[in-house]
Parts: structure tokens; C-alpha cells; sequence
């Protein structure tokens, strides 16, 4: 699927980008030495932005 508005993407991004309380409860535990919880909040972010890449 190509997007081509660029409100379109930022749009359809928003709705499917994890929550920001995942982003918060992932930097806690990576200060505290556990990187899994970022890695599948970047994970998760990475798959979103494959579904809806920015045009160019």
C-alpha cells in the first residue's frame, strides 16, 4: 500500500504507533539494565513505519 498525502502516513502512523506509556515504562527498565521492553517498542515503531513509509 502506498500512501501518497502526507497527512495521509502521519496519520495512519499515529493511530498504530505503541503507546507512549510503553515508551516510558520501556526507559525505565532499560535504566535499570533490561533492553527488551525498548526493543519491542522499536520493534513495534519499526513495523508501523514499513506499513506506512514516508513519501518521498
Amino acid at each position: 500500500m502506498i500512501i501518497q498525502h502526507t497527512e495521509d502516513y502521519k496519520t495512519l502512523r499515529k493511530a498504530e504507533y505503541p503507546p507512549v506509556e510503553q515508551l516510558g515504562d520501556a526507559l525505565y527498565w532499560q535504566s535499570r539494565g533490561d533492553n527488551s521492553k525498548m526493543e519491542a517498542y522499536l520493534s513495534a515503531c519499526e513495523v508501523v513505519k514499513k506499513k506506512y513509509p514516508k513519501p518521498d
